[in-house]
């Protein structure tokens, strides 16, 4: 037996809502409505003048204060100019506030070296952690492909694979493959493939948690723009910009509603420092081996064959370690 999401009443062959089977049909007409005045609210969000998304911005990061205490609040700092960005705005109000950043081991030298020009010459309150695993040993990129599989396609997408190669029944195995079919029919002949999505989740997110936690930590202020994906779009139209004791973890995302355009205006209107990275051609800092997306990088070099022109000695290391598997899948290096 089945109950809806939202009412929890038991979702009879009648009742259930046919394009959303976790919803009862009054709950599905409730939620269409509710989504459809957040879309008219995102778009009103984007059609504000820079200096109002500011001044939001800055009231979102102040909820978070107010909730939980500048003690016990903290900036997921990854040294790309979204969370760079989110940064300078809550340093003029707290500029002392808590950053933490993950060294996945596999980021670009330059955002290792504007991490440490924020820490050591901008004086950014910075602590770094470094992946380890129940032991204490250094996970790395290479040891957590061969464990788990390489980030491929998209999250979801490697994800619905990495739950079909991993299924502990027949029934799982089944609802995985049907799950592909139905969302990620042209994904279904890779399903056998060595792909998944834990690769962030061990490098980065779990890291960050757990350093979190050992501070006492009560929620966690993101760089993230709604505009990045479907997903964290329709994540806003849930939720919102701030998500407090909703979710396992308690999220500020102050500048969800703005797009990239606005994050460039900001870095030149305020003459934000960010990453040299950004100088050489790149668009995202991130991993130098994430393979998310990289198969729609069809205009132009994508970020490996960009990676052989810049950063020859870690495309050497890509090339003797992933190569050939990426060139299963028709991806140029």
């Amino acid at each position: 037996m089945k109950f809806c999401k939202a009412c929890g009443c038991k979702l009879s062959r009648d009742k259930t809502f046919k394009n959303d089977k976790r919803f009862c049909i009054n709950c599905a007409k409730i939620r269409k409505d509710f989504i459809k005045g957040r879309r008219l609210a995102l778009f009103n969000y984007r059609a504000m003048p820079l200096d109002a998304k500011i001044i939001k911005s800055k009231r979102m990061i102040q909820e978070a204060i107010q909730e939980f205490g500048l003690e016990n609040v903290y900036i997921s700092y990854s040294g790309g100019k979204d969370s760079t960005v989110v940064s300078h705005i809550a340093k003029q109000m707290y500029p002392n506030i808590l950053h933490i950043f993950a060294n996945t081991t596999c980021e670009y030298p330059e955002t290792l070296n504007h991490v440490r020009w924020e820490k050591e010459i901008n004086h950014t309150n910075i602590i770094t952690v470094i992946p380890r695993d129940g032991k204490g040993n250094v996970w790395n990129f290479k040891k957590v492909v061969e464990y788990y599989g390489y980030p491929l396609f998209s999250k979801r997408i490697a994800n619905a694979i990495r739950t079909y190669r991993h299924a502990l029944n027949n029934q799982t195995r089944q609802n995985s493959i049907d799950y592909i079919q139905r969302n990620f029919k042209k994904y279904d002949q890779y399903k056998e493939k060595n792909i998944s999505d834990k690769c962030c989740d061990v490098l980065k997110k779990n890291p960050l948690k757990k350093k979190a936690k050992e501070l006492g930590m009560e929620c966690t202020i993101l760089g993230l723009l709604a505009s990045e994906s479907r997903q964290r779009e329709q994540d806003w139209l849930t939720y919102g910009c701030n998500i407090f004791h909703v979710k396992t973890e308690n999220q500020c995302r102050p500048i969800a509603f703005w797009d990239e355009s606005d994050i460039n205006q900001y870095i030149d209107k305020y003459d934000v420092k960010i990453s040299n990275l950004y100088n050489m051609g790149f668009t995202r800092n991130g991993c130098m081996y994430c393979g998310f997306g990289v198969h729609l990088e069809t205009d132009g070099p994508n970020r490996y064959q960009k990676l052989r022109q810049t950063h020859p000695k870690q495309y050497d290391y890509f090339v003797q370690n992933f190569g050939d598997f990426i060139l299963e899948f028709d991806i140029a290096i």
